[in-house]
């Protein structure tokens, strides 16, 4: 219990420490935006005592749709702290006190489920982040699930990949990367 609050305490006092300065880096476009969450990531699942594996090599470039499936909110610390990436993200967590202030300066791409009309827009966002070289996580299946399984697919975002290569004029690679992070 002593070390679940002194995990806790130190996790809040860097969250505090660290918005002001990522809202800087995404106002001014520095960089380290992308970098700044990948270490308060790792600092998290360390003081979570979660170790994480990675099998297989990441690419080496960093223009990547990231597809995976979703077990829990741990996935997100888990999948930001192995690199510096962007989500896809429901647009009611924009909404939520905290994790949504902490989601928009982790630049999350926001979607709107109700509205199928925006997938063209959505798919827009996520294609300039691919072509700006950002990794993009998209969790495919929509929702999250006990992870023993994979759910169907919503596969209109996954068309952002194409979007991406058609802005780039065919002069860039821009790879599915498929994750499956295991709790």
């Amino acid at each position: 219990m002593l070390r679940a609050y002194f995990a806790g305490s130190i996790l809040m006092l860097l969250t505090i420490a660290l918005i002001p300065l990522q809202a800087i880096a995404v106002a001014r476009n520095w960089a380290i935006q992308r970098r700044i969450p990948q270490f308060y990531h790792r600092i998290a699942c360390r003081m979570m005592g979660l170790r994480i594996s990675i099998v297989g090599a990441p690419p080496k470039q960093r223009s990547s749709l990231i597809v995976s499936n979703h077990s829990s909110w741990i996935d997100i610390s888990v999948i930001s702290a192995a690199a510096p990436v962007a989500f896809v993200a429901k647009h009611e967590i924009s909404q939520w006190p905290v994790f949504g202030l902490l989601a928009r300066l982790q630049r999350s791409i926001f979607v709107d489920r109700q509205r199928r009309c925006e997938t063209k827009t959505v798919n827009e966002k996520i294609a300039d982040r691919l072509v700006g070289g950002d990794p993009v996580v998209l969790f495919a299946e929509g929702t999250s699930s006990d992870g023993n399984h994979v759910l169907p697919f919503r596969s209109a975002l996954i068309g952002a990949a194409g979007d991406a290569l058609i802005r780039a004029g065919g002069t860039s690679q821009i790879l599915l990367q498929p994750v499956w992070p295991k709790n």
